[in-house]
């Protein structure tokens, strides 16, 4: 494997050659970049419906697991069906390795867009030695936000999530499933700035996700991220143990 420390040039295309054949098209951006720079760089001419997922998989048991990567295949086949492009943080981990993985096995043409910050991952031809993180390598397209932190690449996702999908009146959404601090502030940015997408979050998956369908339910909450979220957010749950069906269902609702 080719690996060095030279960074590209921000703003411009590369290809990432992965070891498993797949190559995917790459640019790296300054944390303030405008999405139309990246919409033309990467080739997006013309808007796209767009999907955006947000968690991860953390304490889940092997059962739940499962479950959550059939719930990904359906996503996938329904990005495959709709034209839409997903986006998600693009490493080698959680629900982001598993919408790889469903978009490769199952032979799917559909953008799929890892947002990652530069300090933390590596990837063939750049091998960063503080990477706590790989790109996934069915992801077909990544933008590499030049940061340090875990984070540093959240405000970009939404912001391309938005220009994706609104600028022609196509549908944006965000899928939450689980998920941390990380994911927690994702769907605060989605909630409540002029860059508002509508959630589903997958209730019965745990952690943020969870956290967020309680306080919904209810209505009571003490953490102002929270309150915040509920007070501003389109917010649609979904229950995790009823399948692929039911985000189908959701997905459906939202794109018509």
């Amino acid at each position: 494997m080719d690996t060095s420390n030279t960074l590209p040039i921000h703003n411009k295309a590369f290809t990432v050659y992965f070891e498993n054949g797949q190559m995917a098209k790459a640019m790296r951006v300054r944390k303030d970049v405008d999405p139309e720079t990246i919409v033309r760089v990467l080739g997006f001419v013309q808007s796209q419906a767009c999907i955006f997922i947000s968690g991860g998989a953390g304490l889940m048991s092997d059962g739940d697991k499962q479950l959550i990567k059939e719930i990904m295949d359906e996503v996938a086949n329904f990005a495959q069906e709709h034209n839409a492009i997903i986006i998600d943080g693009g490493t080698e981990s959680g629900v982001m390795q598993m919408i790889g993985d469903s978009r490769q096995r199952a032979h799917h043409t559909f953008p799929l867009i890892g947002v990652a910050p530069l300090g933390k991952v590596s990837y063939p031809g750049y091998k960063n030695e503080r990477e706590e993180a790989y790109l996934e390598d069915s992801h077909s397209h990544f933008v590499l936000v030049d940061g340090d932190e875990w984070g540093d690449e959240s405000n970009i996702i939404v912001r391309l999530t938005n220009r994706l999908g609104k600028t022609q009146k196509k549908p944006s959404v965000g899928i939450l499933i689980n998920g941390g601090k990380l994911a927690m502030h994702e769907v605060y940015l989605a909630s409540t700035t002029d860059m508002k997408i509508p959630m589903l979050v997958l209730e019965g998956s745990g952690r943020a996700a969870d956290e967020i369908s309680t306080a919904f339910r209810t209505g009571q909450t003490q953490r102002s991220i929270l309150r915040a979220i509920i007070a501003g957010g389109d917010i649609d749950l979904v229950a995790a143990n009823e399948g692929p069906e039911a985000i189908r269902e959701k997905l459906t609702a939202r794109f018509k």
